[in-house]
């Protein structure tokens, strides 16, 4: 994710995509990735609707507390 945020000066919001049976890593890189200049924001998508755990409210609010500062 640097080497394409180092191509852009746009700003930018990541799609997680599917984290598979491993949400923890998916998020710990979704954590790293919002510190990078550029990204600004996630995008809901499968990865929070439809969590392995069928948990949502937690996925939601996993990922709530990475955009906050």
């Amino acid at each position: 994710m640097e080497r394409v945020m180092q191509a852009t000066t746009l700003p930018t919001l990541l799609l997680g995509g599917d984290p598979g049976d491993t949400p923890d890593l998916a998020y710990a890189a979704w954590r790293k990735a919002l510190r990078l200049p550029g990204v600004r924001g996630l995008v809901a998508g499968r990865s929070l609707l439809y969590p392995p755990d069928d948990d949502v409210a937690t996925a939601v609010d996993t990922a709530v507390a990475m955009l906050e500062p």
